[in-house]
This record gives C-alpha cells, sequence and structure tokens, in this order.
C-alpha cells in the first residue's frame, strides 16, 4: 500500500512540474509575440 502512495505522488509531482513547464512556454511565447514599447525619456535640463 505504501508504495502505491509513493508511486501516486511522484505521478502528482512530475504532473505538475509538467503543467508549470507548460505555463512558462505560454508566457514566453505571448512576450515573443507582444514586445516591450520604448518610451523616450525627457532629457533634463
Amino acid at each position: 500500500m505504501a508504495a502505491e502512495k509513493k508511486s501516486k505522488l511522484w505521478l502528482l509531482v512530475v504532473a505538475a512540474f509538467a503543467l508549470q513547464l507548460a505555463a512558462w512556454t505560454a508566457w514566453f511565447i505571448i512576450a515573443k509575440h507582444n514586445p516591450v514599447q520604448e518610451v523616450p525619456l525627457v532629457k533634463s535640463r
């Protein structure tokens, strides 16, 4: 019984890691398609 719980825990950890990796990939793709716009700064006198 303990081995089955341990196996399910590892499966949960791997699934959470895969979900996090997918989320980071999506954020990087979104960021690549929407670059930051440069704003010119006003020069001080």
